[in-house]
């Protein structure tokens, strides 16, 4: 008799556990926090820093573009670590030539006189109102160079061979000491704003291809250069895929000498667009930014070798 309640009792705790109630988030009653992102970089200027409030919503894209709330007005300051100091103009129409959306309005800092320096530490000022929001950022005082890139056909990803040609880098890797890097792929080279115009811009999600050189070989006999891209048609969730060329178009592949803490932010951010709701998967760490004062974000410096492809 003792035991037969046992049981009726275990079940119907089990029961009660295993309820769920309903709740309504209210994202409105969450304290919306300052986002501050910048990189310096040994490529031409000028630099950006975008400053914008965290969202209440999830976020939406649009054109490429998100729906981050743009802070305007902000005193922002760069200084170098040996003594040069420039403070950051609103981004203006004149200053974006290629991407419009690099504006004011979006909460975009451009440079006026600053120029990146391996080896060297930069620090950045970001004052809004009565707060203060700092960060330094050290860029790597080297990078390999990219020797080649090679245009050709991924039949392992594409078997029909129709999409496209995919990019492949070839470079020296450092065997005594710890690094990480980035690859990026864009066409129609543009110096401006230390960028490239990115293929397919408006698809991709996160244009880097973050890794380290735990098991890179001496010599780097063709690695791919992908993206991460979430949300395609053909896709159910996020993975990385080659960037497909189209033909005749001008490439350039950058290589991305990190410190790493940029490298352990990005893959924070890469965790989190690769995550897919799956139970089994652990849930993705908050990116570990650098910015002081209680601002998410990070900046960063980082010394890039590229190499452009004209077909």
């Amino acid at each position: 008799m003792y035991m037969r309640s046992y049981y009726l009792i275990s079940i119907i705790f089990l029961f009660a556990a295993g309820c769920t109630k309903d709740f309504n988030i209210d994202p409105g009653k969450s304290k919306q926090l300052y986002v501050i992102d910048g990189r310096i970089s040994n490529l031409e200027g000028p630099y950006l820093v975008m400053v914008t409030k965290s969202a209440n919503s999830f976020p939406t894209l649009s054109g490429g573009q998100d729906n981050a709330e743009a802070v305007t007005g902000a005193q922002v300051i760069i200084s170098d670590d040996m003594g040069p100091t420039d403070t950051l103009r609103a981004a203006e129409q004149r200053d974006v030539r290629y991407d419009p959306a690099i504006s004011a309005d979006r909460g975009y800092y451009v440079t006026t006189k600053f120029t990146g320096m391996p080896g060297h530490t930069y620090h950045l000022q970001v004052r809004i109102g009565d707060e203060t929001f700092q960060a330094s950022a050290s860029m790597p005082a080297s990078v390999p160079a990219i020797d080649s890139v090679v245009l050709k056909k991924d039949l392992v990803a594409d078997p029909s061979g129709l999409l496209g040609d995919a990019a492949f880098a070839y470079f020296k890797e450092p065997q005594d000491e710890n690094n990480y890097y980035a690859l990026q792929l864009g066409v129609i080279y543009d110096s401006l704003y230390d960028r490239a115009r990115w293929v397919y811009a408006s698809s991709w999600i996160f244009p880097y291809y973050i890794f380290d050189d735990k098991t890179l070989p001496p010599y780097v006999n063709g690695m791919e250069v992908l993206a991460l891209i979430a949300g395609a048609v053909q896709d159910e969730h996020a993975r990385f895929k080659p960037n497909w060329i189209i033909p005749y178009d001008p490439v350039q592949v950058r290589l991305f000498a990190l410190t790493r803490e940029t490298y352990e932010y990005l893959s924070a951010l890469e965790k989190q667009f690769l995550d897919d709701g799956n139970v089994y998967k652990p849930t993705p760490a908050s990116a570990p930014g650098n910015i002081s004062g209680g601002a998410l974000g990070l900046f960063w410096a980082t010394y890039i070798s590229s190499k452009v492809v004209l077909r």
